[in-house]
């Protein structure tokens, strides 16, 4: 399955709204969204049920800061 390009396929793919925040880095209002596998992802604003679903992470300019290293083993 492709990755919900609206707000409608994200609710139709069973991601669960969570909550409005502001960015902890560029300070933008965002949504956070539950993943259907538990996961809290950040998305940019989306008005209406037609609005594009974009990750805040490929917009923030400040998305590295909030990247997890990955550990060598």
């Amino acid at each position: 399955m492709a990755f919900p390009k609206t707000f409608a396929e994200l609710t139709q793919a069973k991601y669960k709204f969570d909550n409005h925040a502001k960015c902890r880095g560029c300070h933008k209002d965002i949504e956070w969204w539950i993943t259907p596998t538990g996961k809290k992802m950040p998305f940019n604003l989306m008005p209406d049920i037609e609005s594009p679903a974009v990750s805040h992470f490929a917009t923030c300019p400040d998305a590295e800061e909030f990247r997890r290293s990955k550990v060598v083993r």
